[in-house]
Parts: C-alpha cells; structure tokens; sequence
C-alpha cells in the first residue's frame, strides 16, 4: 500500500473512531477530507507523503491536522471555517472540506499548520481519572498506605492530580467536593470501597512535557479536544486551573530510561509505589515496552508487604478494548479490575472490592 493509502484510510478510520467516541463534527471533518486532500498545498504534501504510521497506533495524522485546525479556529485566525464548527449546525462534509483546503491554501495559515503538523496530538483526557482513582483506590485498600504516583506519557500530568477531583462513580460520590471538575462516568459493577488515595508524591514522564503554566501549552492542550464535545473543553480547561496551583513534576525522558531510574529495585519503606500509564504503552517501542516490565518484574520481586509495588495500566486490551489491570508486589499475579471505553464515557468495574 502506498503512503498516500495508507494516509487516506486513517483518515477514513479516523472518521469512524470519531463517530463512536461521540464526535460527529470531528467525524465528517475527517471523513470530507478522505478523497479531498490533495498535493497543491504545503501541508497536503506532508501529510499524503507522510513517512511513518498515520493511524491512531501511529503518528495520528488525522488528529494533528484537526488539532492545527482547532487552535487556529479558537485563535480567530479561520473566520470561514469557523462558521462551520460548533455551536453551529452540523455542517456538510464537502463544505467542510472546501474551507480547509482554502486554508490550507492560504500562504499565512498554511504555513502556521504545517508547523503544527510536527506535534503530536496530547489530548491528556482528563475523564481517564474516572477509572483510574477507583483503581488507586484498590491500591491503598490493600496496601493500607499512602501511594507514590509514577506515570508514564504523563503529557501535562492532568492525571497525576486525581484527587483535585470530584467523582461520582454509581452511588459513590469521592474525591474533593467542589471541585471544578466533577468525573460522572457512567458505572456498572460492585461500588467503589475502602479509603481514598493520599497522595505522598507525584511524577511523570513524557518525550514532549507540557507545562500548564506556559499559554501555548495550554493553547495545545484544548485544541486537541475535539470541538463539539464541551463538557470535555470545560473539563480540561477546570482541571489545567487546578494543575496550575501546583504544577506536577514531568520530566521530558524516554519511558524505559525513566523507569529504570525513578523505579529502585531496592524498596523504601511507608509507601505504595505506583507506576501508571493510560493508552500510552502502545505507543512504547518493544525494546521499551520490554525493558520496562524486566524492571517491574525486579523491583517487584524485591517489595515488601510495608514497601509494595503496583503497576496499574488502562491500556487496550489483547484486540477487546480498553481495561484496566494491577499487577501488585508482593505477589505480582495480574488481575483485570474494570473496562470501558478510551475517554472513560462508561465504566464496567469487574473486581470486587
């Protein structure tokens, strides 16, 4: 298959994942420009001859470009296109084809999205807390600790503060009242039970870090939710705020260098290490992928009921969607806890508490 195929099915599939995920903007965006994009523009050059994987296991092409395109639409840079995106109605897809390409024409935009090409979409999606702090929950059951968060492809950390926010998981109604983000996510299952997480510290780690303290990290960070989706933006823009109070610690490293680090094999007693990751790992080359579980599998073998280790990790799951796992040392069976969808819309928690 040619690059250009293959370019124009992530677009195609992107459109689909759009869709299921509840963005049909974001869908017919993507869908208009399947057989529209072309090479008559700098930035239809670089993205039909792209050179690595286009698709969402890959570079993500489709959402670099929609990302570039939202930024500048937010900024006041598109006034055309911009008439076409939410609130507005629903748009046609060739209509929205003809005011990207048009912008994609112009000599200033187009240039400004080309270099935004060169990111990597980071949409930290704030609603992944919903799944993981019921799972730090079972951490700090079972350990009876306070926990040390450890995350991988931590992006800006939205998820290394879960406790900034509010949940109501079926009946249960945790985290910190009235906080400006509140996480509903459907849920099925046993209720969550045990204590609430203390947090003794947090680090994370990411190729390409973004500081909330910096605008056009944030700039960034919005633009990759997708534009019809507003309780999303108003989620991330509330949970950035809180982020800003005290921004977490993310250091800008490989993930396997970084584990082998941060992740003594020796362990250190009054606290629960946690290492988490969520739709990250898939991303991770083999080699770090395996190096990092040869690490885990050392420094678990060396824990202690008063020095455990928990790797905790919401990741696809063997081709049947997303899941949560923990795998927690002493011990280190891998249990599956929960599963849901990859922005956490509903939760079918699996584990008894």
């Amino acid at each position: 298959m040619s690059r250009e195929s293959r370019v124009r099915d992530a677009f195609a599939n992107q459109a689909k994942w759009c869709a299921n995920l509840g963005s049909p903007f974001t869908a017919r965006l993507t869908e208009g420009l399947v057989r529209r994009l072309d090479r008559s523009t700098v930035s239809g050059r670089k993205i039909l001859d792209w050179s690595g994987p286009p698709d969402a296991r890959g570079d993500s092409v489709p959402l670099r470009l929609t990302g570039a395109l939202h930024a500048l639409v937010r900024r006041g840079r598109l006034p055309e296109l911009a008439k076409l995106y939410p609130p507005n109605p629903l748009p046609q897809a060739g209509d929205l084809a003809d005011a990207v390409l048009a912008a994609l024409g112009d000599a200033d935009t187009g240039a400004e999205i080309a270099a935004w090409l060169d990111y990597p979409p980071q949409t930290n999606e704030v609603g992944r807390s919903g799944i993981l702090y019921p799972g730090l929950m079972v951490v700090a059951k079972e350990t009876g600790l306070p926990l040390s968060l450890f995350e991988l492809g931590a992006s800006a950390g939205l998820n290394l503060i879960p406790e900034k926010y509010a949940y109501r998981l079926g009946e249960a109604v945790l985290g910190r009242p009235g906080s400006p983000v509140m996480l509903q996510p459907g849920w099925s299952g046993p209720p969550p039970a045990g204590p609430q997480p203390q947090i003794l510290s947090r680090r994370g780690c990411d190729r390409n870090p973004l500081d909330v303290t910096d605008a056009a990290h944030r700039e960034r960070l919005m633009a990759y939710v997708w534009p019809d989706q507003a309780d999303r933006l108003a989620r991330i823009e509330a949970a950035i705020g809180l982020a800003c109070e005290e921004p977490p610690e993310i250091d800008m490293a490989d993930a396997a260098d970084w584990v082998e680090e941060v992740i003594g094999v020796h362990p250190e007693a009054g606290a629960a290490r946690v290492l988490f990751h969520s739709i990250a790992f898939q991303y991770f080359p083999d080699e770090a992928r395996d190096r990092i579980s040869a690490r885990m599998e050392e420094a678990g073998a060396l824990a202690t009921d008063d020095a455990p280790l928990a790797w905790l990790a919401f990741e696809q799951y063997q081709g049947d969607g997303p899941r949560l796992t923990l795998r927690l040392w002493p011990g280190g069976g891998e249990r599956t806890l929960a599963s849901a969808n990859a922005h956490v819309q509903e939760i079918d928690w699996l584990d008894r508490f």
